[in-house]
């Protein structure tokens, strides 16, 4: 990895003594290393003149997400040239290139650092070019609002901040960069209106004297453009203004009417997957319009262009010689009514339309229409010309910007406390028992790596016996007996050492089977624990993925450590200790006892050294962790380095993490040395104590010098056997906190339990929800009132958008009715009940939940559709997939249903990911549907079907 040459960079090229800003690609083709079968871009022309604003948009995987990697040079195109200036960007500078070049994407990368570092990340700058530059991102008045103002701490390690304040934050990085060429990418993509306005305004000032490429998902956002270049298939297939376009009535045309067409307000509709794939609507006759329906829609073809001063003009008459879609009328079976398909032949609707929004559910198993329409007309009152959707108790209302005053309860009489997280904090360490239970299962292997672990451990003293009557026979006079005296204890030796092989393969391979098997077990016992516990269990920093995963890899591992291992070696070592005494009494009791006299001293000796060890050791990796931190979060953000060519800054960040180290090691160093060094003293001290008085013993007539020799040799070996285990102890110590977070996962009781028996599960579902009087905050922040006597009322069948500006509260309904979290105070009713009397499982299965960033896993797309319902046949998921209008990207891949989507998704664009999340609910065929700003960051194309 040191010695490797990236070819690809050129910090020697060339750098431009005067930049005016304009680009140009020109014949590139380009596909990406991880596909290069799949070709991205094929012939791509364009031009984008100095300090204009280009917008480049197209269907899904049309190729425009590739144009910024390649200006940016995150990769080099196949074939074909990417020129500044005239110049081709290889033969500039790299560092300078980047340096000429702004970039501003919709998921804005901030490291764990300051806001004042994160905004002069790439450059330095004072304070008040910094402060400047977020005046102009229209940040400066959130950083003030901060307790620590541009000192405040962000990132992964730091505060969590709205998409809105991270998106103004590398707007401010972008201004302080001072960019001849802006790259935006779909940056207010996924802002609702308020912040997509602040944010917009942040933009137009940046792009002003600049050279903009922009990567518009959105058509609406840039009608205002210089210019507009429309992509299909890796092409530029037209190009002109707003105006020009519209009146070519070609791609872009059809793109724009279908952004409008998804605007229009839809039916939602609910299908069964044994009946036939038609939907069936009944019209309103008062506004129904007709268009045609085709599975794959044909658009004009686009008139042929030619370069005028470097941009694409359609030919004048070629419009002309179109034919227009209008023109076509739609088959007699097929009509559209807002946007869905109906079988106008079908007399029975599946769905008709009133003020109240009813509907007739499909003909589900679980669903019982006629209760469920009683029900209904109990609740409410049809005829009505609007739907009672927004109640709440005269007596109650409160304001939103009054002081919350109510208890802090799910009921009025129930206190806070009683919601306390009901974690199990042991003070102590579990107890060997407590890990003896997890072992249970494999006694039997604990028995036979017992037997051998004994059989090794008592050798050990044998042996040293055995090598002191081979010393002694040395000094007998009788040499013709000397040979075969030695043979016979060589011989001897030879097969101890044998059956040591096969004790030692007994005692390591079943307590290793016996480890393994534990810490498979608690594995899976934690990720079960960690399953099973509420939405607000994650949210705080120490359970966090990262650490979540990390304990689950590595305290089940201690564990193993501190019952298996520790067993193996106990009794390896115990059998030792008891056959040295036996044999130590046997030869000479005096000496013996002098012998024991000393193994504590031994023991406090060893337990020191490790302890000291184990303490130098923990700090420093301490301190590698934090200097790692850098370098992931350097990595994971590896395109906001490279982009702001911040990687000397990066170097410098971790170069100063290791001189904290060096420092840090050299101090320790030297007190560990003293240590350890005093430690090795007691140990030559016991054994000078102990040769002493064997010495004097043989000199006074007490003991024989053969019987001395094997004594001393025997305790010898011992003190290894006594010492080992003491030496294991600091690391168990050192663990100590990993034992215990082990149960502490395993033992805690969640807040909301996911497997009440109890709870009921009705076999049929209406779908009538109702938020009375609801307060609610996250338990991260208990002083931030999210929702405050907030009721909602929808009835079965109904349509109901939430709306409202940023942090009004939106998403918090959705995860209230999931049940991530219960609110504070007030109730959630289903059908009439409160949500918490259901079963959870069973009202998630319930409840199809489509958000604004799908979750993808990194699998399979067969897989990650069928991830609802895993007993789904094929036909099931291709017909959801199908709906879904997935199928068709899906069968164009080298590998269909079976392509690998890459870590969470990213092989996949967001149109794709979002059909995929769709097709998942699809295939679940809840009768209750969340939907959470599901097309917001996705293009036209992709938010119309």
């Amino acid at each position: 990895m040191i010695s490797r040459s990236s070819s690809g960079l050129n910090q020697e090229g060339n750098i431009l003594a005067s930049i005016q800003g304009n680009i140009e690609f020109r014949n590139v083709y380009f596909s990406y290393l991880s596909r290069p079968e799949i070709p991205i871009l094929s012939g791509f022309y364009l031009t984008v003149p100095a300090k204009k604003a280009v917008a480049l948009v197209g269907r899904n995987g049309s190729g425009k997400s590739s144009i910024i990697p390649l200006m940016e040079r995150f990769y080099d195109p196949t074939l074909g040239e990417v020129l500044l200036d005239g110049e081709n960007i290889k033969n500039l500078k790299l560092e300078w290139l980047r340096s000429q070049i702004g970039l501003v994407t919709q998921e804005p990368a901030l490291l764990s650092l300051s806001i004042k570092d994160n905004i002069a990340y790439g450059r330095d700058a004072t304070f008040d070019q910094i402060e400047e530059a977020a005046k102009i991102a229209r940040a400066h008045t959130f950083i003030s609002s901060l307790e620590r103002g541009y000192e405040t701490q962000v990132g992964r390690a730091g505060l969590a901040l709205m998409e809105e304040q991270k998106i103004k934050l590398s707007i401010a990085r972008a201004v302080l960069l001072n960019p001849t060429v802006l790259l935006l990418d779909e940056v207010t993509g996924g802002l609702d209106f308020e912040a997509e306005r602040t944010v917009q305004e942040a933009l137009d000032l940046l792009m002003l004297g600049r050279s903009t490429i922009i990567i518009a998902r959105q058509l609406c956002l840039i009608r205002n453009v210089d210019y507009i270049a429309v992509m299909e298939d890796g092409q530029l297939v037209e190009m002109g203004t707003h105006d020009e376009l519209l009146a070519l009535d070609g791609l872009y045309a059809e793109l724009l009417r279908c952004e409008e067409a998804a605007k229009l307000p839809r039916r939602m509709p609910v299908r069964n997957y044994k009946e036939t794939s038609t939907f069936q609507i009944e019209k309103d006759s008062s506004s129904v319009h007709s268009f045609q329906e085709s599975s794959s829609p044909k658009f004009v073809k686009s008139p042929s262009l030619q370069r005028v001063h470097g941009i694409f003009r359609p030919q004048d008459g070629a419009f002309n010689s179109q034919e227009s879609p209008k023109a076509h009328s739609p088959p007699p079976e097929k009509m559209l009514e807002n946007g869905l398909s109906v079988d106008a032949g079908d007399k029975e609707p599946s769905i008709r339309r009133q003020d109240s929004f009813e509907r007739r559910l499909p003909e589900l198993p679980k669903l019982d229409v006629q209760s469920a329409q009683q029900q209904k007309s109990n609740d409410s009152d049809p005829e009505s010309p609007v739907s009672p959707l927004l109640t709440s108790d005269p007596k109650n209302e409160r304001s939103h910007s009054q002081t919350f005053s109510r208890p802090l309860s799910y009921s009025d009489d129930i206190p806070m406390e009683v919601k306390e997280a009901k974690d199990v904090h042991h003070g102590e360490a579990p107890s060997f028992w407590r890990l003896a239970q997890l072992s249970f299962a494999e006694w039997l292997y604990a028995v036979l790596g017992s037997i051998g672990a004994a059989i090794f451990g008592s050798f050990n003293p044998l042996l040293a016996y055995a090598i002191a009557l081979i010393v002694t026979a040395y000094y007998r006079r009788q040499e013709h007996h000397l040979q075969d005296e030695v043979d016979r204890w060589c011989l001897i030796i030879a097969c101890m050492g044998i059956v040591t092989v096969v004790a030692n393969f007994l005692q390591h391979f079943y307590f290793g089977i016996m480890g393994e098997k534990m810490t498979e077990r608690v594995r899976r016992m934690m990720f079960s624990a960690m399953l099973r516990n509420e939405i607000g269990w994650f949210d705080n920093e120490e359970n966090s993925p990262d650490n979540l995963s990390m304990r689950l890899a590595n305290d089940a591992t201690f564990v193993r450590a501190a019952f298996s291992n520790r067993l193996s070696i106990f009794i390896q070592d115990s059998a030792a200790v008891i056959v040295a005494i036996l044999i130590g009494m046997l030869l000479h009791w005096r000496l013996a006892l002098v012998a024991f006299a000393t193994l504590p001293v031994l023991a406090v000796s060893a337990f020191a050294q490790k302890l000291w060890l184990a303490g130098f050791s923990k700090g420093i990796q301490e301190m590698h962790r934090k200097a790692s931190l850098v370098l992931e979060d350097a990595v994971r953000n590896i395109y906001t380095v490279v982009a702001f060519c911040a990687g000397n800054k990066v170097m410098d960040l971790y170069r100063l993490q290791l001189k904290k180290i060096l420092k840090q090691s050299f101090f320790h160093g030297m007190a560990i040395g003293f240590a350890f060094g005093f430690s090795q003293f007691l140990l030559f001290a016991c054994n000078a104590l102990l040769l002493w008085y064997t010495a004097r013993s043989v000199k006074r007539g007490y003991i024989d010098l053969p019987t001395a020799l094997k004594e001393y040799m025997v305790f010898s070996f011992a003190t290894f056997a006594l010492v080992e285990p003491f030496g294991l102890a600091p690391y168990i110590l050192k663990r100590r906190k990993s034992l215990t977070s082990v149960f502490e996962i395993i033992d805690r009781v969640p807040e909301i339990e996911p497997d009440e028996n109890s709870a009921l599960k009705p076999p049929n579902v209406y779908g009538s929800i109702e938020l009375k009087n609801v307060d609610f905050c996250y338990p991260t922040r208990p002083e931030m009132l999210v929702l405050s006597n907030f009721s909602l009322k929808v009835n079965g069948g109904q349509t109901v958008a939430v709306v409202g500006v940023s942090r009004s509260g939106k998403s918090t309904i959705i995860s209230l009715i999931e049940r991530f979290y219960d609110p504070v105070a007030g109730q959630i009713l289903l059908d009439g009940r409160d949500l918490k009397l259901y079963n959870l499982r069973w009202l998630r299965n319930h409840l199809g939940l489509v958000q604004q960033e799908p979750i993808i896993f990194s699998t399979t797309i067969r897989e990650n559709i069928i991830y609802a319902r895993h007993n789904a046949s094929e036909s099931e998921m291709k017909e959801a997939a199908r709906i879904a209008n997935a199928h068709h990207f899906i069968s164009s891949l080298p590998h269909g249903y079976d392509t690998h989507v890459g870590m969470r998704g990213v092989d996949l664009t967001p149109g794709q990911k979002q059909r995929i999340a769709i097709a998942r609910v699809v295939l679940k065929n809840a009768p209750i549907l969340l939907l959470d700003e599901a097309s917001s960051s996705i293009e036209s194309e992709s938010s119309r079907v």
